[in-house]
């Protein structure tokens, strides 16, 4: 976090998905599955980090939202109407760069044959610079301007005893990212300064229950898609006021606010890769259904033909059977 080596401070191992979370959840033996297809257990999916850092986070960051979370989505809900939104985005941001800092440190190919890449090798960088420069704001007390604040949901997540209560997903070139613990469900766009939220409004005023997994993906999923066709970009920096001697991060924000053209076979592509999981696996009586139309954009777990919201997404199906005589 503040960017020193292990040559320069004293080091520890910091948890990607915090620690707290996988005690709650009692999720320590559950494994992630990474880009090059290897399963990690999530008490092992850990990156270096400066003590001192470690310490900060827990204390300043982790604590107050453990505190928020234990107490379910009112909870979370009533503490952004208190505090505003800032600790929990910023909180998912260091989760997001926690997640792709590990890629730094894990082989691209599982094949020793085909070379030595870790699985960041290809990334751009620079994408994940801005977030690193709003999370070290955390610590390091840098002011931020309200026009960085990307696109934020805190929405109802469905529970029952057949559902997962955990599920973490992002898409690094999109800067997307969701994370569910039980009944809270939180998504993000970390750098669009609230775009893909204003172009997701209409289908956000119909979202009238709490979600399934899948609909949470596809949720994901339309926000990875606003985030990629945005046609104008905002832009952020770090700037100095010579006034008052303050660091600050500030954005320059577009005059328009314009998507590019694009397809529902887009979509479809983006959401299949997000549910395919799901797909393969699970019954459902819904003959339209198939690999094909999800990949398609032709179908969709939200909103049905008549585009109201799907509240039975996911629930267990009773087979009625009667006996012959």
């Amino acid at each position: 976090m503040c960017g020193a080596s292990p040559k320069e401070k004293e080091f520890n191992e910091e948890h990607v998905i915090p620690k707290w979370v996988l005690r709650m959840l009692d999720i320590y033996k559950l494994k992630i599955i990474l880009p090059n297809q290897a399963s990690v257990r999530y008490d092992q999916y850990t990156v270096p980090c400066c003590k001192n850092c470690n310490s900060f986070l827990g204390t300043n960051v982790e604590e107050e939202i453990r505190a928020v979370i234990d107490g379910g989505l009112e909870s979370v809900n009533s503490y952004i109407q208190e505090n505003g939104p800032w600790k929990i985005f910023l909180w998912l941001s260091l989760i997001f760069f926690k997640t792709h800092l590990k890629d730094s440190y894990t082989r691209k190919h599982l094949d020793r044959r085909k070379g030595d890449e870790s699985i960041s090798s290809d990334y751009d960088w620079g994408l994940l610079h801005h977030i690193h420069c709003m999370v070290r704001a955390l610590q390091n007390g840098i002011s931020i301007e309200n026009e960085c604040l990307g696109s934020l949901l805190v929405l109802p997540a469905k529970t029952a005893e057949h559902l997962d209560s955990y599920d973490y997903r992002d898409i690094y070139a999109a800067n997307t990212i969701l994370l569910r613990i039980n009944d809270i469900a939180f998504l993000a766009v970390l750098d669009d300064s609230c775009a893909a939220l204003n172009f997701f409004s209409g289908h956000f005023n119909r979202l009238s229950a709490p979600l399934s997994p899948l609909q949470l993906r596809e949720v994901l999923s339309h926000l990875t898609l606003l985030n990629y066709k945005l046609k104008y970009r905002p832009s952020y920096q770090t700037k100095f006021d010579p006034k008052t001697s303050d660091f600050y991060i500030s954005a320059n924000i577009p005059e328009t606010l314009e998507l590019e053209d694009h397809t529902r076979e887009e979509l479809g592509e983006i959401l299949y890769a997000n549910v395919s999981e799901y797909v393969t696996k699970m019954p459902c009586p819904d003959t339209y259904f198939t690999e094909d139309n999800v990949s398609k954009g032709c179908y969709s777990f939200l909103f049905d033909e008549n585009g109201e919201f799907i509240s039975n997404s996911m629930d267990l199906i009773e087979l009625s059977t009667s006996d012959s005589t």
